[in-house]
């Protein structure tokens, strides 16, 4: 057979790699969305339960959905495979049996629903084009009240499912009809590329190969229909309107309905094959009269025809009255096939593609008066018409899509300093960068042009598909790890967002539900927990979240201020000015040497720049933190996340085949401009934060209420989490005032510092770990996450000791041996709270101190391979990524787990930190003596 070859990746059998499920599959671990508080939590949780039942009842009452539903929670469906579209124009779902489910297309919400009558289906005839085989792709159960003569005849063993994000393959064994079959599933979700990576489309490519020794013909069916407006809306409520088109290459059929009463157009199109017609290969059918049309049309044609009962006979013009036969009826079509064959001879092999497009273009939230366009109708135009454009771009540009995405994903697939399990989840947790209720709004005329968002719009992400808030800043601190390796200008485009944000302080007040203590929405110098409900009017009413006065949060000031450095990090080593590999690496970018420190240009030549030369383009580049001695060289063959930026905009050669040339990559932003927009703002959110230091011994206390990203377990006093950000964002705001040429500000900041430290050591540290915080009750507890600000300065570059290294190691240590291994053996990664000692148990302190929360075990597992530990974090990470997958709840990742296997909060913000990970591999690569597939310690367990 012949293969379609993408650099060295065979694109129509499945990569070694990924998440591989038979069709069949079962998963051994139960696990299900049940929260049973203990009963000393139920007591204290009482007053805030009887706020947010008033809460949720006046809610309901202005039929408005609360933004987080403690009353009707949603178990994982444990279905669901790679969702299909790209970034901020909406996601579908799709099952790994085959099925189209979990449809978000209005942002914020989300319809937990399968369509049957979405669905590819396959029918094989034999050399005397007689059917010997049809059937609808999927292996999930048949509904019993619609489509009453479709069959399901796909054996789920003899078939399997591959995902490896934003690709999948599924390979059904027909062999028993001469057939084997491959579809390989797309969507344009490429690192750097932020034209393609925003399309509403994803493109299907069936292979099909004859392994019998007589002829076949393959036909391959894509029906779609009316999909959901709402949850329980009927159907065909609205005007609908169906339509075939041709173009000079493709050629389609488009659904337009209104969802949420914004209009959006499906487009269902192929490839058009030589000699074919604007007739052939289709047809219109209503979903609940008509469907049985389709089936028999395929068994008897082997392809669709448009349905001669459903086009009304032309009026009689004789004269005559009318007969009294009675008429058929005509049905109002909802529904959309096409279909394509391929006619293979013994041992012959073909391949046809689809291409489904949602071109919903412009959005207007309930309460907004502000029409909203989506990003990628800066390309393709906001009038609802640009479904067929985009389609046949997509079935255009696929293989360069996928040129692409093996660049990018190749290097890390073939890094043996990766374990195999992490491969594969690096790449499908991604999935949530589009899937979670994702925006992405183009806005050049609200914004000048020193400002990114008038170049890359706005964006936003929900917390999680049941938590929605956009841009949950203390979960986003966890999870912009991806962003800024991947889609760096989104991830300044975001902070810029919370920028203009700091200097707001409202006049209206609200009633905190934990409380119930009148606070206003918003103060000056603080960043907002979020940027509003989709129900509301995102960016402009911030704050949804209103169980806390968040203004009053110690952990959110300090978030900005450390992802700024860790930006600015990434930022400069993205706009190395030479191609050669050594100059792109991290490691090259944190190697100052003395005399070069502003100039890359010096570090790459090993040469000054003349000043009578003028050097080539490029952008400035700032030292790093504080102290950072010569990185060392890393490893031939590891790979390097900078990489993509410098391939080759000219067109690409494949089998022969001369692919249309790809746009280059767009620059990043400036990294000097960004520290230089940013640090105002840093300096003014560290003096606020500076108001918290009530004893003026240099390190901030808790209030004594939930005042951090863990929102319902209580720090008092100095704190290991909050102290640690105290510390870490000092150090990075003292280096900004350096670079920058603040001299009075380095000063200030100094001495604090070196006050902070002080403080935060004698005060904390207990000579095995630092104390969750200074209460006696709590002085055993160890917290999985209290090195947080000690890992952003490791993420940032920084290897001056802040925090003492011998001490970092020592409660590295504690926490593995604890949270980790006494915590289910490790199979679950690291419980957030221990209460160590010789009768050691988990800390049942609060409902979040007994939970794993998945994005904190992969900080944590990056934070050990920092500090060279790689081992244990393989172990820490891989157990919690084994226990995942054999729940099923692989593409709806929670953000906690519970010692009894339920979870908490489905397809969640947070674990996108695994990315963090990966860029912790990148510059403290594993040891020479390799690590069996990173799981030296627990191989059974953690090997996927």
């Amino acid at each position: 057979m012949d293969k379609e070859i993408v650099g060295n990746v065979t694109m129509d059998e499945p990569p070694k790699y990924g998440l591989k499920f038979a069709l069949n599959h079962e998963f051994p671990l139960k696990s299900k969305q049940l929260i049973i508080p203990r009963p000393k939590q139920i007591f204290e949780m009482m007053p805030l339960t009887t706020r947010y039942l008033k809460y949720y009842l006046a809610r309901k009452m202005q039929k408005r959905k609360p933004i987080m539903d403690y009353i009707h929670m949603i178990s994982a469906q444990r279905m669901y495979g790679c969702p299909i579209g790209g970034i901020g124009g909406g996601t579908i779902g799709r099952g790994f049996k085959g099925e189209f489910c979990r449809f978000q297309l209005y942002p914020g919400i989300y319809e937990y629903v399968t369509v049957p009558e979405c669905q590819f289906i396959v029918n094989i005839r034999n050399a005397k084009k007689e059917t010997i085989f049809q059937s609808v792709l999927s292996t999930y159960n048949k509904p019993k009240k619609v489509l009453q003569s479709w069959e399901w005849k796909i054996n789920g063993s003899d078939c399997e499912y591959t995902a490896l994000y934003p690709r999948a393959w599924t390979t059904y064994d027909l062999s028993k009809y001469g057939i084997k079959l491959v579809c390989r599933q797309i969507s344009p979700v490429i690192p750097h590329n932020y034209k393609d990576s925003s399309l509403p489309c994803a493109v299907f490519v069936f292979s099909a190969q004859n392994v019998c020794n007589e002829q076949r013909d393959v036909s391959i069916t894509f029906t779609w229909t009316e999909v959901l407006g709402e949850p329980k809306k009927k159907k065909a409520t609205g005007k609908l309107d169906l339509e075939r088109y041709s173009e000079e290459n493709t050629c389609g059929v488009t659904l337009e309905q209104r969802i949420v009463d914004q209009p959006c157009t499906f487009t269902i199109a192929k490839n058009k094959q030589e000699n074919e017609t604007i007739h052939d290969g289709y047809c219109l059918w209503n979903s609940a009269k008509t469907s049985g049309y389709v089936w028999e049309c395929l068994k008897k044609h082997g392809k669709l025809e448009p349905d001669p009962s459903q086009t009304p006979s032309p009026p009689k013009t004789d004269g005559k009255k009318e007969s009294k036969e009675k008429t058929k009826k005509v049905y109002k079509n909802d529904s959309i096939g096409l279909s394509s064959v391929i006619s293979l001879e013994p041992g012959g092999c073909g391949s046809t593609e689809f291409c489904l497009v949602w071109d919903m273009p412009v959005i207007k939230y309930k309460k907004d008066c502000k029409i909203h366009k989506r990003y990628y109708t800066k390309y393709f135009g906001s009038d609802g018409i640009a479904g067929a454009s985009i389609a046949a771009y997509a079935l255009r540009n696929y293989k360069n899509w996928e040129q692409q995405l093996a660049e990018w994903q190749e290097p890390i697939l073939n890094n043996s300093n990766v374990p195999d399990w992490l491969k594969s989840a690096l790449m499908n947790e991604l999935y949530f960068v589009a899937d979670g209720g994702t925006i992405w709004f183009d806005v050049p005329d609200e914004f000048p042009e020193t400002d990114p968002r008038h170049e890359f719009g706005v964006f936003g992400y929900l917390e999680g598909h049941e938590y929605r808030m956009y841009n949950t800043y203390d979960v986003h601190f966890y999870a912009s790890f991806a962003l800024a390796q991947l889609w760096p200008n989104l991830q300044v485009v975001l902070q810029y967002m919370f920028r203009d944000s700091i200097a707001v302080e409202t006049t209206k007040h609200r009633q905190s539900l934990y409380d119930g203590k009148s606070c206003k929405f918003k103060i000056k110098d603080s960043i907002p927990h979020d940027l509003g409900d989709p129900e509301g009017i995102p960016f402009t009413q911030i704050n949804a979240y209103n169980i806390h006065d968040v203004s009053e949060w110690r952990d959110l000031n300090l978030k900005f201020i450390l992802q700024v450095m860790r930006d600015h990090r990434l930022l400069r080593a993205y706009s190395a000015p030479f191609g050669d590999e050594r100059c792109r690496s991290l490691a090259f970018i944190d190697d100052v040497r003395d005399g070069t420190e502003d100039d890359l240009y010096s570090r790459a030549t090993g040469q000054a720049d003349d000043a009578d030369r003028s050097p080539p383009p490029r952008s400035p580049a700032a030292p790093p933190g504080p102290g950072e001695p010569a990185a060392p060289d890393r490893p031939a063959g590891v790979a390097d996340i900078l990489d993509l930026l410098y391939r080759s905009s000219e067109a690409v050669e494949e089998g022969g085949e001369a692919l249309e040339p790809r746009e280059a990559p767009a620059a990043v932003w400036d990294c000097r401009r960004y520290l230089a927009d940013m640090y105002p703002a840093c300096a003014a959110l560290l003096r606020r934060v500076a108001l918290w230091d009530e004893d003026g011994d240099g390190l901030i206390e808790n209030g004594g209420f939930p005042d951090q990203t863990y929102d319902a377990w209580i720090m008092t006093g100095p704190s290991a989490y909050c102290g640690g950000l105290w510390v870490a964002a000092l150090s990075v705001v003292q280096t900004m005032a350096r670079l920058l040429g603040f001299e009075e500000d380095e000063r200030e900041f100094s001495k604090l510092l070196e006050q902070a430290r002080a403080s935060y050591e004698k005060k904390l540290w207990n000579g095995s770990y630092y104390r969750f915080d200074t209460k006696p009750c709590n002085s055993e507890v160890v917290m999985a996450d209290q090195l947080a600000g000690h890992w952003f300065l490791r993420a940032s570059g920084w290897t001056d000791p802040i925090f003492p290294e011998a001490n970092v190691k020592k409660a590295l240590h504690t926490i593995y041996e604890n949270n980790v291994l006494r915590f289910l053996n490790g199979r679950m990664g690291a419980v957030n709270g221990f209460v160590g000692g010789a009768r050691g148990h988990i800390d049942t302190t609060a409902i979040q101190s007994e939970e794993v929360w998945t994005g904190v075990t992969y900080g944590l597992a990056s934070l050990m391979i920092y500090e060279g530990m790689h081992e244990q974090a393989f172990v820490t990470a891989g157990g919690l990524q084994s226990t995942l997958v054999k729940m099923g709840l692989s593409f709806e990742t929670p953000e906690a787990l519970y010692e009894n296997g339920n979870h908490r909060s489905i397809a969640y913000m947070r674990p996108l930190a695994i990315w963090a990970m990966y860029q912790a591999i990148l510059t403290r690569p594993c040891p020479i003596v390799p690590i069996t597939n990173g799981q030296a310690l627990h191989p059974k367990e953690n090997n996927l």
